[in-house]
């Protein structure tokens, strides 16, 4: 019979249910420390590795010692996120005398969550927040939809996603956004052309040379086939740039290029992009099979992304000059129908993280425009308390209900703990109705399933 109260207590110790491989709750606790310092320093040189690599440049010996300062404190923030949250849980639990269904995991969390993030860099506290709220969010949505207290909505992350980015484009085009990920993200997909403050500085280049009769007695026919090929391309492609565009229109050369332009370009880029990720997610079984490389190019999952870019660009390219041409002039409004409809391309490529992080995007830039402009109270602790009790959401559900959490961010708290997470007994927590230690069991054999 499942215990009512929340907060009633359940007769169970830290050696029990935190670390039932120990019997010292000190010892427990630095047994985490290898594990997280190994898989927050994989993490960590990653990032930064990808990070220096996207700003195109060599850097200097003092931007190496930058990044490797950020490297040490990225990885000690990390670090002490789980060996805090177990040594918090035993402390607790001397204070306190018991654990109940808010102290087992949700309040060692919180208050581990804020010690930690107050380690990292406040440049970088924002961003942590954003994903972690990310995260949480789905998480109980998936609480609620276990609970029957809502119904999933079919293709629902479509229209989040296809709402947020109508008015992150608005935005886009009527105030600017700040330097960060989904600020490059759009500046990419629709080009730089509809950004706030664009001022056109490309003029139409001279269409290309044909062949002197001198030039093509010294190349061969099939060379001479080629060349003759490249230009009568690049004369369509001329022609299409001289078409007819409207006065308003930020873009250099015609809609009609603008547009065709843009699709092709994104295809491009996104099939490359998704190719590349393929091949190194599936890096062992080339090594097995190496005949595995040659097919993956062409599955149609390689093509998703692809497509997905692809429409998104050209759709919103069309419908803002559609709008231009129809209103006879260039409103920032138009961003809004135009990024929902190109927003609609999301089926092509469902993912709900991308959906929920372009939503807590918006709401984050909203707030931020909203502090500026005084219409809001700046709290400049938020990232700090979201960061801390999305995290103690995510690691009370571990705990008590492992069903509801991504799978994903499951895997990252095995690889945070050496695999302790799973070894934490949940069984004293069935009292409470949710079925914790099956739920744990059901889990377990789904991960191993899938390896």
């Amino acid at each position: 019979m499942a215990i009512l109260s929340k907060c009633q207590t359940v007769p169970v110790s830290c050696k029990d249910y935190v670390h039932p491989w120990s019997e010292s709750c000190v010892w427990a606790s630095s047994t985490l420390l290898l594990p997280c310092l190994k898989e927050s320093f994989r993490i960590y040189v990653t990032a930064y590795s990808v990070a220096m690599l996207l700003r195109g440049k060599v850097p200097n010996g003092k931007e190496l010692a930058y990044t490797f300062l950020g490297i040490v404190r990225s990885c000690i923030f990390l670090t002490s996120h789980g060996v805090g949250y177990s040594g918090m849980a035993c402390f607790l639990r001397r204070v306190l005398g018991r654990y109940n269904f808010y102290t087992a995991s949700f309040l060692p969390s919180f208050l581990s969550s804020i010690l930690s993030i107050l380690i990292e860099r406040p440049s970088r506290r924002v961003l942590l927040s954003l994903y972690v709220t990310n995260v949480a969010s789905e998480t109980l949505f998936r609480m609620a939809v276990s609970r029957k207290l809502i119904k999933p909505v079919q293709y629902g992350e479509v229209f989040v996603f296809s709402a947020s980015s109508a008015f992150l484009l608005y935005i886009y085009r009527n105030h600017g956004l700040p330097k960060d990920p989904v600020y490059s993200l759009l500046k990419f997909l629709v080009g730089p052309y509809e950004e706030f403050g664009y001022t056109p500085s490309e003029s139409l280049a001279e269409p290309p040379n044909h062949l002197r009769p001198e030039t093509k007695k010294k190349i061969g026919t099939a060379q001479l086939k080629w060349i003759q090929f490249l230009n009568w391309f690049q004369t369509q492609v001329y022609l299409v740039k001289c078409g007819i565009s409207h006065p308003s229109c930020p873009h250099p050369y015609s809609c009609s290029y603008y547009v065709l332009e843009g699709a092709c370009r994104k295809f491009f880029y996104g099939y490359l992009t998704q190719l590349c990720i393929k091949l190194l997610m599936n890096s062992t079984k080339i090594v097995k099979s190496p005949s595995l490389a040659l097919r993956i190019p062409f599955w149609p999952e390689t093509f998703r992304l692809a497509a997905m870019f692809s429409a998104f660009c050209g759709i919103f390219r069309y419908i803002s000059c559609w709008g231009r041409e129809t209103c006879d002039k260039d409103l920032t409004t138009t961003a809004i129908p135009a990024g929902f409809v190109a927003g609609l391309s999301f089926c092509l490529y469902r993912d709900n993280s991308i959906a929920l992080y372009f939503m807590w995007k918006l709401l984050q830039i909203t707030y931020g425009l909203g502090v500026e402009k005084g219409y809001c109270i700046e709290l400049p602790y938020a990232p700090v308390f979201f960061h801390a009790f999305s995290t103690a959401i995510l690691f009370h559900t571990a705990i008590m209900e492992p069903k509801n959490l991504r799978l994903s961010y499951w895997n990252f708290l095995q690889a945070m703990s050496g695999g302790k997470i799973g070894e934490m007994s949940r069984d004293a927590f069935d009292a409470y109705g949710l079925e914790s230690s099956k739920q744990l069991s059901d889990l377990l054999a789904r991960v191993k399933a899938k390896k």
